[in-house]
């Protein structure tokens, strides 16, 4: 069987150079960047078959298992090297998150990406900058504007570049199902990495995520460098959320 998500950008590239799929992971945890994946899919992609065979499990990420997301991941890189799409992610850091606010910080990330993705293209796709007002494309109306740029959920007003927004489209459309895969498996990777310095939060289980017991460790540890202060002022007491794992003490905690 055919995935719906594929026949559905299939179907609307039909006459168009291609879609570029974007959406982000992260924006709710309570620790890690916030993290943007961007996928081009040119429409010749479309007119191979061994392409849409590669795509068939493709889906939203929060729909699938951590090891089958690997999998894709790894054909989305596979498919990137045979030079049949093109693949990027962005971040922003914890500390964007507190100067710009998790919105601000997601479009960041997002541009980021968008920005990625079009250089390694070689420009086969370039991000067009919204006119002043503009909130997101209404309709595909010139040569220089024949590609689709969606992005999961509502349009970003703060996202510069000109998109659209679809409600769920990463169980929708495929080139987002695929940017929310580059997404969520780059960001957990990284989360994991993370684990390695602060094992108490388990951030290798929870990926940031207010897991009872990473809501434990914050209140018997306070936060580690990793952790976003916005996203803790409601959770920990003012004694705990004062507190930063640093020096000595991240020491004694990378060997417990």
């Amino acid at each position: 069987m055919v995935n719906p998500l594929w026949t559905f950008d299939r179907k609307r590239t039909k006459s168009l150079q291609g879609v570029i799929g974007v959406d982000e992971a992260g924006r709710g945890c309570l620790a890690g960047p916030v993290v943007a994946g961007a996928v081009i899919l040119p429409s010749t992609f479309f007119q191979n078959t061994s392409n849409r065979k590669a795509c068939s499990e493709m889906n939203d990420s929060k729909q699938i298992k951590e090891t089958l997301r690997e999998e894709l991941f790894e054909k989305i890189v596979k498919l990137s090297e045979n030079g049949e799409l093109f693949w990027a992610s962005g971040s922003a850091s914890v500390e964007e998150i507190e100067s710009e606010n998790i919105v601000g910080a997601t479009c960041l990330a997002m541009k980021r990406a968008m920005s990625h993705v079009s250089t390694l293209s070689r420009g086969i796709w370039k991000p067009l900058h919204k006119a002043e007002g503009e909130l997101f494309i209404s309709e595909v109306n010139s040569v220089e504007n024949s590609w689709i740029v969606s992005v999961d959920g509502r349009p970003m007003k703060k996202l510069p570049f000109r998109h659209e927004g679809i409600i769920k489209g990463d169980s929708i459309s495929l080139a987002i199902a695929m940017g929310s895969l580059v997404a969520k498996v780059t960001r957990d990777r990284l989360m994991r990495k993370f684990s390695l310095e602060f094992p108490l939060y388990d951030f290798s289980s929870n990926k940031g995520y207010g897991s009872p017991k990473h809501i434990l460790a914050l209140k018997e540890n306070g936060p580690s460098i990793h952790h976003r202060p916005k996203f803790l002022r409601n959770l920990l007491d003012s004694e705990d959320k004062n507190k930063t794992i640093t020096g000595d003490m991240q020491s004694r905690l990378s060997f417990s």
